[in-house]
């Protein structure tokens, strides 16, 4: 990069900081969206587990649930640890 202009070198300098902070923004949204998703599944929804009950498949939907949180702590520890 010594052949680059003092100008260029600081356009770049300012281009490769955005870039940086655009990114730490998009991981942070990704953090606070999979909060939220995690926070949808535990949350109890009584009309689905009351349908569940109905259909005989009430621990079948909580085995998907514990499926789903298990895939989703996975997840979080892949991509923020």
């Amino acid at each position: 990069m010594q052949h680059l202009k003092p100008d260029a070198l600081e356009y770049l300098s300012q281009y490769l900081n955005r870039m940086d902070e655009n990114s730490t923004m998009k991981d942070q949204k990704r953090r606070d969206a999979l909060g939220l998703f995690y926070e949808s599944v535990l949350k109890p929804d009584h009309e689905l587990r009351k349908c569940a009950h109905n259909q005989e498949c009430y621990h079948e939907l909580m085995e998907w649930r514990n499926d789903v949180l298990n895939y989703l702590d996975e997840r979080r520890n892949y991509e923020f640890f």
